[in-house]
């Protein structure tokens, strides 16, 4: 659950929904906004007009999926593998047969061990029932699901809530998944850390971390140093942005692990000033540099801020933040989008640093953009859009994954295909081959366009359609493997309606 970031007169703001045929269980069960949000709003649109879009400027085909690929070195792209069964009931509050906010990893030390995780039984203010994970021994072939167990009341666990899945392999088949875990009945809250020792077949009780009943922590993400040849193999980074009680402000923290996720580091706020900090991703180099890129302000500023930081020991010491881009964060209406959030990765080869957001500079709807680092941060290039959809076909929910041979590879969600450029939703894939310096075009993972009206709702201040504030992208030796939230397939309570479900699929080379 993010801490949403519109309040004071956001909360008063009245958007009008096209109206759609929903089912009755996705409809708003409690209309009051999500009690959690500081950020400004007016950070959703550049502070100059944009330029008029053009239909017709760019234009992105609807590829004929499995019979035009558009890779020469393209293999095979695997159809669809629906992975969530709806196995927890609804109760009062929550939403029956949702998932939302998927993520995904695979095991560098075997690319046939793969793990999901994502939101179960999705409640309309904030958060899920609980969170499941599902594994694959098989390449993404079969898949096995579970509930991560006493993570919360719904899984055996003492929490009311979960919500910001986030799944990371480390060394030995040990599996992170980390989360974001409150009450509503009082305010504690705190970050989960599941671990698996076994490659996600079994998974413990989780570890807490940065237990508060007064300041409220969010939007965490994990990543863990693989590298047998860095001097810090095996430690773990988690990152996560902490809403102060006081004065309303966000403090960007960091912790680390060096004993397999037993203890935790004492937690270090790498930026504090500011009143927005938010949307961290942590990463590591091949030399065991780690990095850290999120989304932020600072006072005087008439635009948000991409902001950096590294350590060169082990997450011992953070650089002082530094501004690396200015972004114009552009939303969706009726779709929370998540388009305040950047990604980060690194080509485990050369090092080089590659982040990614939406920004709507070039159109004024949210288009994929990147900058990029070859000395490890020192300096940035310009900022390049990458998306190759019409200029008024909004993207969302961008991730960016690297292969071990250097290939860099960007999903996000897209309206390309819908006419109206509202509702009807596609997940692309692009890729920058290893010493390439262009991405190549987009290609149509999903085999068709699902209809994002019959995803999770949300109500932070205005109704809103939810598949999540990102979705997973993952690289292995043979290609990359996609998770994504859609609405294929048929409502089991209601059989003439859509309902959401997480799927994966995989592109090989």
């Amino acid at each position: 659950m993010l801490r949403w970031f519109f309040q004071g007169a956001c909360a008063a703001l009245s958007v009008l929904l096209v109206t759609a045929t929903v089912p009755a269980q996705f409809r708003p069960y409690n209309p009051a906004p999500e009690s959690h949000g500081s950020f400004p709003r007016d950070w959703m649109r550049a502070p100059e007009p944009f330029p008029a879009a053009s239909p017709e400027a760019e234009p992105a085909p609807a590829y004929d999926w499995l019979r035009k690929p558009l890779f020469e070195h393209t293999l095979a792209m695997t159809p669809p593998v629906r992975l969530s069964r709806d196995g927890l009931p609804a109760v009062v509050g929550s939403q029956a047969e949702t998932q939302a906010e998927p993520h995904l990893h695979v095991n560098p030390e075997n690319p046939l061990n793969l793990v999901a995780t994502y939101q179960e039984s999705r409640f309309n203010n904030g958060g899920a029932r609980t969170l499941n994970v599902a594994v694959s021994f098989d390449g993404g072939q079969t898949w096995k699901e579970s509930s991560l167990p006493k993570l919360t009341v719904a899984s055996g666990g003492k929490w009311e809530k979960a919500s910001d899945p986030w799944v990371a392999f480390g060394p030995n088949q040990r599996v992170y998944v980390a989360s974001l875990i409150f009450n509503v009945s009082t305010p504690a809250n705190a970050l989960g850390v599941s671990i698996s020792t076994d490659g996600g077949a079994n998974w413990a009780a989780p570890v807490e971390v940065g237990n508060s009943t007064a300041d409220f922590n969010d939007k965490e993400a994990l990543t863990v140093d693989t590298n047998p040849n860095s001097p810090f193999f095996g430690t773990v980074y988690l990152s996560w942005d902490i809403n102060l009680a006081q004065d309303n402000a966000q403090h960007l923290a960091v912790t680390r692990s060096t004993d397999g996720g037993r203890t935790w580091s004492k937690i270090k706020r790498v930026r504090k000033e500011g009143p927005s900090n938010i949307g961290v991703i942590p990463a590591v180099g091949p030399d065991g540099t780690a990095y850290l890129v999120w989304a932020g302000d600072q006072f005087g500023a008439n635009v948000p801020l991409l902001f950096f930081s590294r350590s060169l020991d082990g997450g011992r010491k953070w650089s002082k933040p530094k501004s690396i881009a200015e972004a114009r964060f552009q939303d969706i209406p009726n779709i929370r989008a998540g388009e305040f959030l950047p990604f980060l990765t690194v080509n485990p080869v050369t090092g080089e640093l590659f982040v990614a957001w939406l920004d709507g500079r070039w159109t004024g709807t949210g288009q994929v953009t990147l900058i990029r680092s070859t000395d490890r941060g020192e300096s940035w290039s310009a900022p390049l859009r990458i998306s190759d959809g019409p200029n008024d076909s909004p993207c969302w929910a961008v991730s960016l994954a690297a292969m071990p041979n250097g290939t860099v590879g960007v999903s996000y969600l897209s309206l390309r295909n819908d006419p109206e450029r509202k509702f009807l939703t596609d997940l692309i894939f692009q890729m920058l081959p290893p010493n390439g310096t262009q991405f190549e075009p987009g290609l149509r993972v999903t085999p068709e366009s699902f209809d994002v009206r019959f995803a999770a709702q949300t109500n932070d201040f205005r109704n809103r359609y939810f598949p999540g504030d990102y979705m997973g992208l993952a690289g292995t030796t043979t290609g990359f493997h996609f998770v994504w939230v859609g609405t294929s397939e048929n409502s089991m309570l209601n059989p003439t309606q859509k309902q959401p479900d997480v799927f994966v699929a995989s592109v090989w080379f």
